[in-house]
């Protein structure tokens, strides 16, 4: 929260400064795991400061804000349009081509996607990310080269030989080719260049969990949590370390040892009281061994941690109905889902009110500044001007008779007027106040 109030206030003293607004973006939609919209008020916010400013669009809020709508939103449209608007501004964007890139693979658009990484490759030969998702793609690749695969991450291996990021992605390869040991090499390797590189250790863990020694995957977990525990994190040793707990507690529930699988659990949700992955892999494991009010305990607590209609919560609302289908409570399957749905579209319903505040005010401003000025109006007209009054003086109705202006006395000045002509002894004069007396 102090994070915050300090991005907030630097927006605030400089509201066009781009980097700003993505900084509180990605602080509110990524560590406090807000929803989508949180991210998007902040870039639209940024776009809008930039041209208010005269400034040139940034392709950083841009690349930022297309990322959040393809990750968290699910947009991918969205996200497209504004990569292309990021390579605009700037056309040589490698940030901006790799996550491009990215999606494209993702959306299995090979071509597309080994046009962007060749358009970086071309421009920054050393980029070693980019050489990275690159091989990723190609092992993902139907017609995939895995000689070319490789090579790529040979080639980035090259440019950082410390780099552990390549180093995990590289021995998965590995393992799914068959060669085990090449793998475990790798893993090691990057263990020892990254210590502190906790995805190297849980998947050297979970590799000696399937091809190797139960024994062997326990210790290699409990290296990485001393390895990668922070000052901070108490006895779980910290955020990073929940992949290391949850992966350790697969491997008890594996071996059948739940008491040893629970406990792991229990840590991994004190390192990170939102693993997604720690609440289904626990859940699944409580309904396979028939325990299933262990499981809506578990489903219950973790619901209460995440936002309304997060990503995360609607995974975990679909999680809880499976199980309750699975154990043959089709009522309650179908209660879960009402609940759900009813969270879903009182969210709806509140964003849908508060957007359309926004809308009319924007609206109204924008009405406001299309207002020609009053010699516009005349010239266009074709009318002229003879006379003006201010408006907020005349206390009474005014109108035009046949050219000319008339209106009513007000109440007040008639009755003053009554009470002059009022004679001495209190009578009042015969003559009355006709309503053509009184108009002028």
């Amino acid at each position: 929260s102090e994070a915050e109030a300090l991005y907030i206030e630097a927006v605030k003293s400089r509201p066009s400064h781009a980097a700003g607004w993505v900084s509180l973006a990605q602080l509110r939609t990524r560590r406090f795991r807000q929803g989508a919209a949180a991210g998007q008020v902040c870039y639209q916010t940024a776009e809008r400061e930039l041209k208010r400013a005269g400034k040139k669009p940034s392709s950083y809020v841009y690349t930022a804000w297309a990322a959040l709508e393809y990750k968290k939103a699910g947009n991918v449209k969205k996200a497209k349009e504004l990569f292309k608007s990021a390579l605009q501004v700037d056309p040589k964007c490698s940030a901006a081509l790799l996550q491009l890139g990215q999606l494209e693979a993702d959306q299995e658009n090979w071509s597309d996607a080994e046009k962007c990484f060749e358009k970086v490759l071309k421009c920054d030969q050393r980029n070693s990310r980019v050489m990275q998702a690159y091989a990723i793609m190609e092992t993902k690749r139907p017609d995939g080269d895995s000689r070319k695969a490789i090579g790529l991450f040979e080639r980035a291996l090259l440019v950082n030989p410390r780099d552990a990021g390549v180093l995990q992605p590289y021995a998965l390869y590995c393992a799914d080719l068959g060669d085990i040991e090449m793998a475990r090499e790798l893993l090691e390797r990057g263990t020892q260049v990254n210590k502190r590189h906790a995805p190297v250790w849980q998947a050297w863990g979970v590799l000696e969990t399937r091809y190797g020694e139960p024994e062997v995957a326990r210790d290699i977990f409990q290296q990485g949590i001393w390895a990668c525990a922070s000052l901070s994190g108490g006895q779980s040793g910290g955020h990073k370390c929940a992949r290391l707990w949850q992966a350790w507690g697969v491997l008890e529930a594996r071996e059948a040892d739940y008491a040893a699988a629970r406990r792991c659990f229990n840590r991994a949700l004190d390192a990170d009281n939102r693993n997604v992955a720690t609440i289904t892999a626990w859940t699944r494991m409580e309904e396979n061994i028939g325990n299933y009010d262990e499981s809506r305990h578990i489903f219950e607590r973790s619901l209460k941690q995440f936002p309304p209609s997060s990503n995360e919560k609607i995974a975990l609302w679909r999680s809880y109905e499976i199980m309750e289908q699975h154990a043959g409570n089709i009522s309650a399957a179908q209660e879960i889902y009402r609940r759900s749905m009813g969270e879903s579209f009182a969210v709806r319903d509140d964003a849908d009110l508060v957007t359309d505040s926004v809308e009319l005010k924007i609206e109204q401003q924008k009405q406001e500044k299309l207002l020609p000025p009053m010699t516009e109006v005349l010239k266009k007209s074709k009318e002229m001007e003879v006379s003006r009054w201010d408006s907020s003086s005349m206390r009474g109705e005014v109108w035009l008779n046949d050219g000319s202006i008339e209106g009513k006395v007000p109440a007040g000045v008639l009755e003053k007027n009554q009470n002059k002509k009022k004679k001495p002894n209190g009578t009042s004069s015969s003559s009355s106040v006709t309503d053509e007396e009184t108009s002028r």
